[in-house]
């Protein structure tokens, strides 16, 4: 087993509840939460139940799920699918990791730190290629200053939203302070949660610019409270410049090594399903499943209309499900900077054998 190194120094303040954890990053509680319970071994597969996929309530990243349900590709392959709610990926692996759920979403700096702890975990296909976080500004903030660093040291000062500190999202900013001369204590970083809270945050004023993923930006820009600044996968530091892997499906050895025919039917079901989203011919169709399983509340039928014809047409270019070794590698060098994990991991101990890869850049 790998021995895990210290945390990043700029994690320890991280909180569980009401209780603090010492050098000890958000994506270790996945881990750590399953072992005060009694271990982490999983249930038996058991072949006649179905096939238990986590699912993000309202979430527009896990519409890869919904389209396989709605257009019958998971049918396709003889698989039948339950969809399970999780509110976070680390509550996502410790499910997974426990037995309650066989296939989950996640980003690998998460998956790779439970790997680095000895977890059987392997990615099974991707969901998004590629970096699909934005830096929004505050329409209210001048930026003199053009090119990333010169944006970012624009921010020193101001109040920074991201989902949750600990997070994918607030590592990539905390990296991208460090690349433009900045320390996270020239910022203040506010965790604004959800859209529908981090839609709250800018309504009161809470905060000045985010890092931040669908549909913020589009409600943002749609009610004139901020605009893009900077889009990660084209302008974000090379470090953050993933091709071929942001996000995926993981499943565990279980599953793998005893029921591949289910892992090999799942793959070829998400296949089909990204590839139906990303034609521009099923947009109309895709946007109303978009409404219906990722809605965004709160606003007037014209602005609801506008944001989520925006977020379908933007995202597109993300999804992809297909795993280059190359983002491994890029990942494996984010998590030894931020001390997620002791080594490098090599790419056959992250990524199912039949799972769909390519070499360079990816789509």
């Amino acid at each position: 087993m790998r021995k895990p190194k210290a945390a990043h120094p700029r994690m320890s303040h991280l909180a569980c509840g009401c209780k603090f954890l010492t050098h000890r990053p958000l994506f270790w509680l996945a881990a750590t939460a399953l072992l005060l319970v009694g271990g982490c071994g999983s249930e038996d597969v058991d072949e006649n139940r179905p096939l238990r996929v986590q699912v993000f309530t309202g979430a527009y990243s896990s519409m890869p799920v919904h389209v396989a349900v709605e257009k019958g590709f998971f049918q396709q392959q003889g698989l039948e699918v339950a969809r399970l709610p999780a509110n976070s990926s680390s509550a996502a692996i410790a499910a997974l990791i426990g037995g309650s759920m066989d296939v989950v979403e996640s980003a690998p700096d998460l998956v790779l730190a439970n790997i680095d702890k000895g977890i059987d975990l392997k990615y099974l296909v991707g969901n998004e290629s590629t970096n699909y976080v934005t830096l929004v500004v505050g329409n209210h903030v001048p930026l003199s200053e053009h090119g990333r660093d010169g944006i970012v040291r624009q921010l020193a000062g101001r109040r920074i939203g991201v989902n949750a500190i600990g997070s994918t999202v607030y590592l990539a900013a905390v990296l991208m302070l460090e690349e433009a001369g900045l320390a996270v204590e020239d910022v203040d970083f506010v965790a604004t949660g959800s859209a529908a809270t981090t839609l709250s945050s800018w309504q009161t004023g809470a905060v000045d610019a985010q890092m931040t993923f669908a549909p913020v930006p589009e409600l943002l820009e749609t009610l004139g409270l901020a605009r893009p600044a900077l889009v990660l996968a084209d302008d974000g530091p090379p470090a953050l410049q993933y091709r071929g892997l942001y996000a995926g499906w993981v499943a565990n050895g279980e599953l793998i090594g005893n029921q591949p025919a289910r892992a090999d039917a799942f793959i070829a079901a998400m296949r089909d399903a990204i590839d139906w989203i990303r034609e521009p011919l099923n947009h109309a169709e895709m946007l109303e499943l978009a409404r219906r399983y990722a809605p965004v509340a709160a606003l007037s039928e014209a602005q609801n209309k506008q944001v989520m014809d925006r977020m379908v047409r933007n995202y597109r270019r993300y999804w992809g499900y297909r795993i280059s070794p190359a983002a491994i590698d890029l990942w494996n060098a984010y998590a030894l900077r931020f001390n997620l994990i002791g080594e490098r991991i090599p790419f056959a101990d992250v990524v199912y054998a039949k799972a769909p890869t390519c070499t360079g850049t990816c789509q």
